[in-house]
Protein backbone atom coordinates (compact mmCIF):
# COMPACT_ATOMS: atom_id res chain seq x y z
CA UNK A 1 0.00 0.00 0.00
CA UNK A 2 2.89 2.37 1.06
CA UNK A 3 4.64 2.31 -2.42
CA UNK A 4 0.82 2.69 -4.50
CA UNK A 5 0.68 6.36 -2.29
CA UNK A 6 3.86 7.47 -3.14
CA UNK A 7 3.66 6.84 -6.40
CA UNK A 8 0.65 8.76 -6.62
CA UNK A 9 1.68 11.56 -4.23
CA UNK A 10 4.94 11.92 -6.69
CA UNK A 11 2.13 11.88 -10.12
CA UNK A 12 0.87 14.65 -8.49
CA UNK A 13 1.81 18.24 -10.53
CA UNK A 14 1.94 20.46 -7.51
CA UNK A 15 2.63 17.47 -4.45
CA UNK A 16 4.30 18.59 -1.54
CA UNK A 17 6.43 15.35 -0.14
CA UNK A 18 8.45 17.48 1.99
CA UNK A 19 5.89 15.54 4.51
CA UNK A 20 6.27 12.31 3.52
CA UNK A 21 8.39 9.63 5.73
CA UNK A 22 9.21 7.12 3.40
CA UNK A 23 10.60 4.64 6.28
CA UNK A 24 7.02 4.73 7.99
CA UNK A 25 4.61 5.64 4.49
CA UNK A 26 3.15 8.94 6.60
CA UNK A 27 2.38 11.92 5.84
CA UNK A 28 1.67 15.14 7.52
CA UNK A 29 -0.89 17.00 5.36
CA UNK A 30 -0.74 21.01 7.24
CA UNK A 31 -3.94 22.32 7.78
CA UNK A 32 -4.81 24.68 4.45
CA UNK A 33 -3.96 28.52 4.88
CA UNK A 34 -4.71 30.92 2.33
CA UNK A 35 -1.94 32.35 0.44
CA UNK A 36 -0.79 35.74 1.35
CA UNK A 37 -0.22 38.42 -1.22
CA UNK A 38 2.30 40.98 -0.26
CA UNK A 39 3.20 44.17 -2.25
CA UNK A 40 6.21 45.07 -4.07
CA UNK A 41 6.47 40.75 -4.57
CA UNK A 42 6.32 38.63 -7.58
CA UNK A 43 4.46 36.01 -8.07
CA UNK A 44 3.51 32.54 -10.23
CA UNK A 45 -0.28 32.49 -10.97
CA UNK A 46 -2.86 30.78 -12.44
CA UNK A 47 -5.68 32.93 -13.42
CA UNK A 48 -9.26 31.35 -13.57
CA UNK A 49 -10.60 30.04 -16.80
CA UNK A 50 -13.93 32.13 -16.53
CA UNK A 51 -11.59 35.96 -16.48
CA UNK A 52 -9.21 34.78 -19.66
CA UNK A 53 -10.17 36.67 -22.50
CA UNK A 54 -14.09 37.85 -21.20
CA UNK A 55 -14.44 41.13 -21.65
CA UNK A 56 -17.45 40.67 -20.09
CA UNK A 57 -16.55 39.54 -16.43
CA UNK A 58 -17.53 41.64 -13.43
CA UNK A 59 -13.97 42.35 -13.15
CA UNK A 60 -13.02 43.32 -16.10
CA UNK A 61 -16.08 45.64 -16.56
CA UNK A 62 -15.80 46.76 -13.01
CA UNK A 63 -12.14 46.95 -11.98
CA UNK A 64 -9.94 46.96 -15.06
CA UNK A 65 -11.67 49.81 -17.56
CA UNK A 66 -12.97 46.64 -19.99
CA UNK A 67 -9.09 44.63 -19.96
CA UNK A 68 -9.16 40.96 -19.34
CA UNK A 69 -5.89 38.56 -19.13
CA UNK A 70 -5.14 36.84 -22.07
CA UNK A 71 -3.42 33.53 -20.62
CA UNK A 72 -4.32 31.20 -17.83
CA UNK A 73 -0.28 31.28 -16.61
CA UNK A 74 1.42 34.67 -15.80
CA UNK A 75 4.36 36.29 -13.74
CA UNK A 76 2.75 38.61 -11.52
CA UNK A 77 3.86 42.11 -9.96
CA UNK A 78 1.66 42.82 -7.15
CA UNK A 79 1.93 46.88 -6.82
CA UNK A 80 -1.26 47.46 -4.65
CA UNK A 81 -3.59 45.36 -2.82
CA UNK A 82 -7.12 46.44 -1.72
CA UNK A 83 -9.50 43.97 0.20
CA UNK A 84 -9.64 40.76 -1.32
CA UNK A 85 -8.15 42.29 -4.91
CA UNK A 86 -4.60 42.75 -5.97
CA UNK A 87 -3.42 45.24 -8.84
CA UNK A 88 -0.79 43.13 -10.90
CA UNK A 89 1.63 43.75 -13.62
CA UNK A 90 1.83 40.93 -15.27
CA UNK A 91 3.81 38.83 -17.98
CA UNK A 92 2.22 36.13 -19.63
CA UNK A 93 3.90 32.64 -19.52
CA UNK A 94 4.01 29.10 -20.94
CA UNK A 95 3.06 26.79 -17.96
CA UNK A 96 4.03 23.54 -20.29
CA UNK A 97 7.41 24.50 -21.69
CA UNK A 98 8.56 26.79 -18.85
CA UNK A 99 9.22 29.94 -20.78
CA UNK A 100 7.99 33.67 -20.76
CA UNK A 101 5.64 35.10 -23.20
CA UNK A 102 5.95 38.04 -25.12
CA UNK A 103 2.82 39.53 -23.79
CA UNK A 104 1.63 42.05 -20.54
CA UNK A 105 -1.25 42.99 -18.80
CA UNK A 106 -1.87 45.11 -15.74
CA UNK A 107 -5.45 44.83 -13.67
CA UNK A 108 -7.27 44.00 -10.46
CA UNK A 109 -7.75 40.06 -9.93
CA UNK A 110 -9.53 38.59 -6.93
CA UNK A 111 -6.93 36.82 -4.44
CA UNK A 112 -9.91 34.20 -3.55
CA UNK A 113 -9.66 33.24 -7.03
CA UNK A 114 -6.39 33.17 -8.26
CA UNK A 115 -4.49 29.94 -7.70
CA UNK A 116 -0.27 31.18 -6.53
CA UNK A 117 1.75 28.16 -8.03
CA UNK A 118 5.35 29.85 -6.15
CA UNK A 119 6.57 32.98 -4.99
CA UNK A 120 9.77 34.56 -5.67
Amino acid sequence: MREIVEKQLKACRFANLSNLNTDTGECYIPKYKKPVYEQNKCYLIKIPEYLINNPQSPYAVNWNSGTYPKHSYAKAFVTSILGNMILVDTLAYDYDNRVDLSETWTGWLPTNEVIQIFAF
